[in-house]
């Protein structure tokens, strides 16, 4: 089968060496997530062109609403915990507020749309379903004309896309199958949902460097800039607090608070307790949603 990539894209190509090369399945699903970070289509490139981060996704939509390319629609990314949901998946990881429902803005909820009725019509595809169940969708044969969409959630304990998207998945479908078949419009995503947050905070360009109290001490460094401050607001949002019990300052200081709230983090999920924020935490961080 042929494949090709969206013109949605412009010249937003951030290709990511992080996936498995040619699907073996043909293009039968769409999974939309949540980034758990208003940031722009470059922040998003640059993490997944590292290859500690040992992540990816097909797609990204940055808070504006730029579209942008990191693997190829022929390649399988690593992106739903899921072997055979992301060969059949195109997926797409979309700019959000940092916590909990994890709302997008409505520019990049309008790009949503499009880029599913665009991926959908060029792998030959005129109607986009959701059936809401985890169990009805992966037992589901579509037909040639169509295709399905999945959630992360269904294949790892996270609550991406988060209950915001996850919520809109009805409209997102109705109205991607309304473009497909031409003269579609799109709603405002607060239209189900309530007001978006049009200024979510930025993450400030997540890295993969790692980072830890210890070393910083040592060489005598008492800040290491937007690293150290996209960590920490990571942090607040996932409610894990310093020695002090209240939110941490986003001043890009590694001290002891922002260190005693790492090792909560790391406990609650399993992860050594060390306070290096190395490859596993960041991920955890990124992609825990």
């Amino acid at each position: 089968m042929s494949y090709s990539n969206s013109p949605l894209v412009g010249s937003h190509i951030y290709r990511s060496p992080n996936h498995s090369g040619r699907r073996v399945y043909p293009i039968t699903r769409i999974s939309i997530h949540c980034v758990v970070g208003q940031c722009a289509i470059e922040t998003l490139g640059n993490i997944f062109k590292s290859t500690s981060i040992e992540a990816s996704s097909n797609y990204g939509i940055g808070k504006d609403g730029t579209i942008g390319l990191f693997v190829d629609e022929a390649n399988r990314s690593w992106c739903t915990s899921s072997y055979d949901n992301d060969q059949r998946a195109v997926t797409i990881e979309v700019a959000s507020d940092t916590y909990d429902p994890y709302r997008v803005t409505d520019a990049a909820y309008k790009s949503l749309v499009k880029l599913v009725a665009d991926i959908a019509k060029r792998n030959g595809k005129k109607k986009v379903l959701w059936f809401g169940n985890r169990e009805k969708t992966l037992n589901y044969t579509p037909k040639a004309d169509e295709i399905v969409l999945t959630v992360h959630r269904w294949f790892a304990n996270k609550s991406c896309p988060g209950d915001y998207l996850y919520n809109l998945h009805t409209q997102i479908a109705k109205e991607a199958t309304a473009l497909i078949a031409g003269g579609g419009t799109i709603s405002s995503s607060s239209s189900t949902q309530g007001s978006t947050n049009q200024n979510g905070s930025s993450t400030g360009g997540a890295s993969t460097v790692t980072l830890t109290f210890d070393y910083l001490a040592q060489s005598g460094y008492t800040s290491s800039g937007e690293q150290v401050k996209t960590l920490q607001r990571l942090l607040n949002a996932l409610s894990c607090r310093g020695l002090n019990g209240g939110s941490l300052a986003v001043d890009g200081i590694f001290g002891a608070n922002t260190d005693h709230a790492v090792k909560v983090f790391q406990r609650a999920k399993g992860l050594t307790a060390d306070g290096i924020v190395g490859k596993d935490t960041w991920k955890a961080l990124l992609c825990g949603k």
